[in-house]
Order: structure tokens, then sequence, then C-alpha cells
């Protein structure tokens, strides 16, 4: 195939474009994907300084933007960044207090701790048999996931709401300035 041939037809290609061409944000994400490609090396290149990258579909009524946030002076980082990028003006950049690699690392802690805890129960010989480990489970505290939100700069901590001093403990352990604790019911599908 040379250079300026079109790629052939994937089987999903006749579905995807008039779905692509209709909709107002696919199509800015698309045409803005280059751009948040440029962004996510830049934030390769410098991780202390990358607080997140996402897309903000509400930010303008034409649809997409990109949001870089930042750990320090975001004045200079949004004017070199912008440098970058084809749609500059579709870029807004944010300043945040911790680094993604830091929130990243402190979510797999806590993804450890909490997998500890549970083989810790199952070690310990306390549970006569499979079904009693997977009722106490049930039973909690639970946490039912953990990831980063970018958005506002901390990790998500997913937990039931019958288990709000377990998710006190949570905020006390890692902090309320790195750290969100959400009520969440989805132990109730899990089971």
């Amino acid at each position: 195939m040379n250079d300026d041939e079109a790629p052939p037809a994937r089987e999903d290609q006749e579905y995807l474009d008039p779905v692509l061409r209709q909709h107002p944000f696919m199509r800015r994400q698309l045409e803005l994907g280059p751009d948040m490609t440029r962004l996510s090396r830049w934030g390769d290149d410098h991780p202390d300084l990358l607080g997140g990258l996402w897309w903000d579909n509400t930010a303008t009524p034409e649809g997409m933007t990109m949001c870089l946030g930042v750990v320090g002076d975001v004045a200079a980082v949004a004017a070199q960044v912008r440098r970058l990028l084809a749609h500059p003006e579709h870029l807004r950049v944010i300043a945040q207090r911790h680094p993604l690699r830091e929130l990243r690392r402190l979510q797999e802690t806590i993804s450890d701790d909490e997998a500890a805890r549970w083989q810790a129960l199952w070690d310990s010989g306390e549970c006569a048999s499979e079904e009693e480990f997977w009722r106490r489970m049930r039973a909690g505290p639970l946490v039912v996931g953990v990831g980063v939100e970018q958005e506002i700069n901390k990790v998500g901590v997913g937990v039931a709401p019958r288990d709000r001093a377990f998710a006190a403990a949570l905020l006390d352990r890692y902090g309320t300035d790195r750290v969100h604790v959400h009520w969440d019911r989805l132990e109730e599908m899990w089971f």
C-alpha cells in the first residue's frame, strides 16, 4: 500500500462512518486525537509536571475540550504545550497538586493493601471453609473499586455505604488531599 492510498476498510467501517459524521463529540475527538497524543507524549517526558490528561465534553457548546492537569507553573506549561498542538484553542490547562504518577502509585498501594487484607484473612485460618471466607468478604468492609480520578486529582475509592467507619479510616490513612471516597453499591451485584 502506498502512503497516499486509503487503508482497507474494516468490517465495522460502514457502521462507524455515519455515526461519527453525525455525532459532534466523536467528530471533535477524532479531530483532536493527534493533539491528545502529543499531550500524552509531553506528559511521558514530564512526569513530575503531569497531573492528568482527559477529555471534557461539557466545557464548550461545540464539543470536546482537552484538559491537561499541571503541577507547577501553569502559565509556563500552557505556553509550552500550546506550541505543540494543531488546535490549541481546545486545550484547557488546570492547576493540580499531585503528579499523576504519584496518584497511580497510591492507587496500587491501596489495591495491594486491600488484597493483603483479604489474603491475611484467608491465611489466618479463621474461616472454616471457602464459603465462610466469601460470607465474611460480603459482610465487609468492602472496597469495590480503586482508580485515579484525574479530573479531581485524587484516587477514588468505592466503598459500600454501610462501611462508613472503614471509609473514614481510609481517608485518615491515605489523606483527604489524595483520596476521594465515594459510596458504591456494586457489591450488591457482585454477590
